[in-house]
């Protein structure tokens, strides 16, 4: 594991982490992108056929001669407060930015995939102007500097669990969440199982179909796509019609990523752990496809930005657990299972990107959903937190001002 601590292991408090990868690891890295190896590409393919090869060459190219490690490293360790703390057999790392204001709401920020705790890098200056908020955000177990789970069967229940150690270890035992992605799942199964703690939660990943009893099954719903709506009684706005294209247009033509990674991860995984360029083939894909950037991943990510993510996967070793979380949730019958058994209901708040890879209307979201805010915005897409930080800060902080946890 990339990194030093000041306290054994064995120590059940929590324990001061640094970032520190050796020279040995970042010259094996700079070796590996010299000696690339690359296919070849449809001629005029652009992007059409997956990365395009022109700019992953480009890419590799900036990692090997001009991204430094080191001052990432540096800028990681001067910026962000992190520890560890066992939790469960597992080793779990989170950084931890508590207020000094008195009456300050603890809040936990919990990152999906392909993410991490980088994700959170700008909203976390943004939610410490003024000092409302106990800061908490974690490498998910099988992420970044977590330790992985070594036994099958580690799913979203089992990270919601965690999660809410975390928060109670840390002395908070009221809390709200917010959360993306896989975070938007776990978040939501905190307001369902852990509602005595987690009193509230903010997602721009909500998750929600008509009720089961109308629609069947949920595999119904993504094999048929739009054409089940005609079935549902339900007037849908101009936007939220957008919204459901938009899903259609990920089932159709992205769902491929989650449907290796559900079902044979471990296979995936030797060639991503094994080759940085197909690493980062693999990784810069989803940032392109899955953000508002008009098919310039750079208008929303520098490779700077782009790159340091990818090397904590890759110094880490953890893109094969990374993955993981969906064979061990399933997510189809999960979220089949988990939304039609539960409603969430802590007060929660959605909000609504543009380019996000699934949208339910608010209708739906009623139903699933305590839905005390609901809000849509202009651009952004899939990785709010890093592509429009402000209105993301904005629309949590009104949320959350609002509410008076409740014991």
């Amino acid at each position: 594991m990339a990194g030093s601590e000041e306290q054994v292991a064995t120590d059940p408090s929590p324990r001061k982490f640094v970032v520190d990868v050796s020279e040995r690891d970042q010259n094996d890295l700079k070796l590996r992108l010299r000696l690339a190896r690359y296919p070849d590409q449809i001629n005029g393919a652009g992007w059409e056929y997956g990365t395009e090869l022109e700019y992953l060459k480009e890419l590799m190219t900036y990692w090997k001669d001009q991204f430094s490690w080191p001052q990432q490293q540096a800028w990681m360790n001067s910026h962000f407060n992190h520890f560890k703390l066992q939790l469960g057999g597992l080793d779990v790392h989170f950084v931890h930015h508590p207020s000094k204001k008195p009456g300050a709401t603890p809040l936990l920020l919990v990152h999906g995939w392909p993410g991490s705790f980088l994700e959170f890098q700008k909203i976390i200056p943004m939610l410490e102007q003024g000092g409302n908020y106990h800061l908490v955000a974690l490498s998910l177990p099988g992420f970044g500097f977590s330790s992985a789970p070594q036994d099958a069967g580690f799913g979203v229940p089992q990270h919601a669990a965690t999660c809410n150690q975390l928060m109670l270890a840390l002395g908070y035992p009221k809390y709200v969440a917010q959360g993306g992605d896989w975070g938007g799942d776990i978040v939501f199964t905190l307001g369902c199982h852990h509602s005595a703690n987690c009193k509230a939660i903010h997602t721009n990943f909500p998750i929600a179909v008509p009720k089961l009893r109308q629609l069947g099954h949920l595999s119904q719903y993504i094999n048929s796509k739009l054409p089940i709506l005609n079935q549902i009684p339900l007037t849908m706005t101009q936007r939220e019609l957008e919204g459901m294209k938009r899903n259609e247009w990920f089932l159709d033509k992205h769902r491929g990523y989650y449907s290796i990674q559900m079902t044979q991860p471990q296979t995936l995984g030797y060639g991503l752990q094994d080759s940085p360029t197909g690493l980062a083939a693999w990784l810069v894909e989803k940032f392109r496809s899955y953000s508002d950037c008009n098919g310039n991943v750079e208008t929303r990510f520098s490779k700077h930005e782009l790159l340091t993510m990818f090397s904590l996967y890759w110094f880490t070793g953890t893109i094969a657990s990374s993955m993981r979380i969906y064979k061990e949730s399933n997510m189809l019958e999960f979220r089949q299972r988990n939304l039609a058994e539960n409603h969430c209901g802590v007060p929660s708040a959605v909000a609504i990107f543009p380019k996000e890879l699934f949208q339910a209307p608010k209708a739906w979201l009623q139903q699933q959903y305590n839905l005390k805010s609901y809000s849509t915005f202009d651009s952004g897409g899939h990785f709010a937190a890093l592509e429009e930080p402000s209105a993301l800060v904005r629309d949590m902080c009104q949320f959350y001002s609002s509410l008076t946890l409740q014991a």
